[in-house]
């Protein structure tokens, strides 16, 4: 159940005038100096820090008993870090809107953890101490990110909820929530024998109260990140030779370029059992989409030029540079499209009655080598490499008559 919606995307609000702390013990100092009085002789639960000679109340540690954890991965989308958000609450009822009922406490951790390249939840990663962030944009890793409010369109108007790191206290019998919204602290995380954890902390917020806590458990999280389809399936080498038959479609000025320097030819290389008829391969068998540069003056209906094509770089955003939009050059599959009408590059697909089935590959880098006879057909070799880390080859010897390949025309 979600208690709360936090999205630590939402608080890179850089042109907020926050001042960078030029540490956190710094800014801790700033709290313990702005808060007096008398600290009692028990030593509270949680991760130390000096008082720099100033005593000032402290709560008592909240044990919490319940935790819900949720994995967001990188919803930052630069590689930094991986949002986590922890939300614990002490042994409260529920009402029929699924609120809680007081009395009790609940709080919400708002993590940048260290990235994780697979996306999936490693609880390693949580080990150790977290701060607070230097500022409103500061995803580093090991840090938490301040507390706000957040406000939510009903229906019956606008609702304002808490978010990123925030406690709070429900009296007896109410659901309404006291909150104070965190911007200072520490958080600890760290494995028991028994391979449960332990979280514990000091945290601090607008009321400029030390908020102590704990809590001891298994760690269930749930991911929130949505599942992505793999550009390759592939698990070792694959030759291709089996390919006699193919269809061939002239894409023109694809990238749009509109000087007439190029020309885009679209070949799809299949065995026996791919059904071209309808412009679009269907049935099932194995299937080789090709997109190749030719000079602008070729006629898609003399075939293919003879000639050896090495496949071009996508950069980071997928992009081909201008100056690699010459003849004599084939292109990568584009990542992550997987249909009409954005398939597109050199992909491998083995198709079972007109869809994809479970063995595909991206075609990332290589070269083919194409040699046409007129009237006859052609001699095509294939040497490449799917997207895979390790890569995949993707290697073929092919013979294709003249007439097995066809020329697909709009008029």
């Amino acid at each position: 159940m979600k208690i709360f919606n936090s999205l630590r995307k939402y608080l890179n609000l850089n042109n907020m005038a926050y001042l960078v702390k030029i540490s956190s013990v710094f800014a801790l100092l700033f709290f313990l100096y702005s808060c007096k009085g008398e600290r009692p002789s028990e030593t509270p639960v949680g991760p130390q820090l000096p008082n720099y000679g100033y005593n000032e109340p402290v709560p008592d540690t909240v044990s919490f008993t319940h935790l819900e954890a949720y994995y967001n991965g990188d919803d930052i989308g630069e590689a930094t870090s991986d949002g986590w958000i922890f939300k614990f609450y002490t042994d409260m009822v529920f009402d029929e809107m699924g609120n809680l009922v007081g009395p009790g406490s609940l709080a919400q951790l708002l993590l940048n953890v260290p990235y994780e390249e697979s996306q999936q939840p490693v609880l390693d990663n949580l080990k150790g101490v977290f701060l607070s962030q230097s500022n409103s944009g500061d995803f580093s890793p090991n840090t938490f990110c301040f507390g706000y409010m957040n406000y939510i369109d009903l229906p019956n108007g606008t609702e304002e909820r808490p978010d990123g790191t925030f406690f709070g206290y429900i009296s007896e019998g109410e659901t309404a929530m006291d909150v104070d919204l965190i911007d200072d602290g520490i958080v600890s995380f760290s494995e028991n024998l028994d391979g449960s954890y332990t979280v514990e902390g000091m945290l601090i917020g607008k009321d400029c109260v030390k908020r102590y806590f704990t809590w001891t458990g298994i760690i269930e999280v749930s991911s929130n990140v949505e599942p992505q389809n793999s550009n390759s399936t592939l698990t070792s080498d694959i030759d291709l030779s089996h390919l006699t038959i193919g269809q061939i479609e002239d894409k023109g000025d694809s990238f749009y370029l509109q000087d007439e320097s190029y020309r885009c030819f679209l070949i799809y290389l299949a065995e026996e059992g791919i059904d071209f008829s309808s412009g679009r391969p269907a049935g099932s068998g194995d299937l080789l989409r090709l997109e190749i540069l030719v000079p602008w003056e070729s006629d898609i209906n003399d075939g293919i030029p003879s000639g050896s094509y090495p496949m071009v770089s996508r950069n980071e955003n997928s992009s081909v540079d201008r100056d690699m939009i010459v003849p004599f050059r084939s292109i990568p599959g584009l990542p992550d499209e997987f249909n009409y009408p954005y398939w597109a590059g050199t992909w491998y697909v083995s198709f079972i009655d007109g869809l994809w089935g479970n063995d595909y590959a991206r075609i990332d880098r290589g070269l083919v080598d194409i040699e046409h006879i007129p009237g006859e057909g052609y001699m095509i070799e294939l040497d490449f490499e799917d997207c895979a880390l390790p890569a995949n080859n993707i290697t073929a010897s092919i013979v294709l008559a003249e007439d097995d390949l066809k020329i697909l025309t709009y008029f």
